[in-house]
């Protein structure tokens, strides 16, 4: 068995924190959603799923413009003709009213539209059962745990649980609820940062599959799940339209303006790419480079010299590094110190009330000690001065 799990797709969401867009770019903008979609109607084609989950917020808003709604069902017409179902429910941003679509869902499409928890049945072409439990938002929040509603495993090969939330006030639930149910696997949605909660069974957020702000830019696309014996195992597929980045450039070797210029015309992107450039390492250019980049008459200029796939929609400096602060103890102290952490009974006890929290004492196994450990280390190392070695810093 083998289906795609999306969630948060945003249908009709704008990109966010954006001016004076050059006309040859704004096209690429235009048409992300509409192109991010059907990449994901391509892969799950291509990759010959059983069936698509949509996780909730497919739509940014719960009236989608007639415009997105038609593009929507063309691409779900797609789907139909391939012999591919999907379950869809409803998240806070999309929640469902029936009357606000214009178009017919079709048949293949099996909706989960209303707040109260129902299965679904479905018999794969190699004969496999699969029972799918979830429920929709009809209200722009839910406070209830819907998780409570959630039954145990059926006589069943796969049951998988579709649920949008996590957080109060959007259907809060605990992690340990969650395995308690005996499910293979959790499609979840809401959250647009990829997380994987669990591994057995999986608990997945696949996150947005296109970053709409700056801040997404750590997606994973989304998650295509497959079964290997009596495991449901996923792995990431890539489906963005568009791509938000920080690169950072370092001027450590420019002397003059000018030769900024053959720097910049090295940048390429391989898709539509928004790049916020950071300049690092400009004591060498001294003021004018900071004024050119105040006056935004520099990234105008750039943007001149980028290929047509990049829109360089932020320029900015690097803040400087500061002094490192002094420490009055020698190094030696602080390494005993953390020495004395390395303790089972004296770490535990620091983050007693972390291993109270469900949905992350799992994670703070021998490994995690030793990792954070190791990086309380490495910090202290990298941003104080100590007293032997204060002198030839």
């Amino acid at each position: 068995m083998k289906f795609l799990h999306a969630a948060d797709l945003h249908l009709d969401r704008s990109f966010e924190g954006l001016t004076t867009i050059p006309e040859y770019f704004q096209e690429n903008l235009v048409t992300a959603n509409k192109k991010m979609l059907k990449n994901i109607v391509d892969t799950a084609i291509t990759e010959a799923v059983d069936f698509i989950l949509f996780v909730g917020d497919t739509f940014h808003q719960n009236r989608p413009t007639l415009k997105t709604q038609r593009y929507f069902f063309q691409e779900m017409a797609r789907l139909d003709e391939a012999k591919i179902p999907v379950f869809m429910n409803f998240g806070n941003h999309d929640f469902y009213q029936a009357e606000r679509y214009w178009f017919d869902f079709p048949e293949t499409i099996q909706l989960f539209d209303n707040e109260q928890v129902e299965t679904k049945k479905f018999v794969t072409t190699m004969g496999e059962t699969v029972a799918i439990t979830s429920f929709s938002y009809q209200h722009s929040t839910i406070s209830d745990a819907m998780i409570e509603q959630f039954p145990h495993k059926e006589a069943v090969d796969f049951q998988i649980g579709m649920y949008h939330g996590g957080q109060m006030p959007y259907a809060p639930f605990q992690l340990t609820e969650l395995a308690t149910k005996g499910y293979d696997y959790w499609a979840l949605g809401h959250i647009h940062v990829p997380q994987v909660l669990l591994q057995q069974p999986y608990v997945v957020y696949p996150g947005t599959p296109q970053g709409h702000t700056q801040k997404e830019t750590n997606l994973a696309g989304v998650t295509v799940v497959e079964s290997q014996g009596n495991q449901l195992i996923p792995r990431n597929v890539s489906v963005e339209a568009i791509r938000w980045e920080k690169r950072t450039l370092s001027l450590a070797s420019v002397r003059q303006p000018r030769e900024l210029f053959p720097l910049i015309r090295e940048l390429t992107a391989d898709l539509p790419t928004l790049i916020h450039l950071e300049f690092k390492d400009t004591e060498n250019l001294g003021e004018e480079l900071a004024y050119q980049v105040a006056s935004g008459e520099l990234a105008e200029v750039l943007q001149e010299e980028v290929p047509q796939t990049i829109f360089l929609w932020q320029v900015t400096l690097a803040e400087r590094p500061t002094e490192r602060p002094y420490l009055a103890v020698d190094k030696q102290l602080v390494e005993q110190l953390i020495a004395t952490y390395q303790a089972p009974d004296i770490f535990n006890e620091l983050l007693s009330d972390l291993e109270q929290h469900p949905q992350v004492h799992y994670l703070m196994d021998q490994a995690f000690k030793s990792t954070t450990l190791a990086m309380l280390n490495e910090r202290m190392t990298k941003n104080y001065r100590f007293r032997r070695d204060a002198d030839v810093d």
